[in-house]
């Protein structure tokens, strides 16, 4: 089950949805097509259920920064521009 900022290494899909899990940021991307039937049903949820545990998770952190720095360390310059 996924578990926001617990893990810096775990990813969870659904469909071609991704969710990366790291210790101080959630990265959410990709492609989710909601249908109208059981598997869209399914999917929804499952979506649900993510984004649920993280706003649970947010709302119970103490002592939230208004912004987190970002990581100036791990940015690579594009060598193709």
């Amino acid at each position: 089950m996924f578990k926001a900022f617990e893990n810096g290494t775990e990813s969870h899909s659904i469909h071609d949805l991704t969710i990366e899990n790291d210790v101080d940021r959630v990265s959410i991307y990709g492609n989710l097509q909601v249908t109208k039937d059981q598997e869209g049903l399914k999917a929804a949820q499952a979506l649900q259920a993510v984004i649920n545990q993280l706003v649970q998770q947010l709302e119970s952190e103490e002592n939230l920064p208004e912004k987190i720095q970002n990581k100036d360390e791990d940015e690579i310059e594009n060598p193709f521009l």
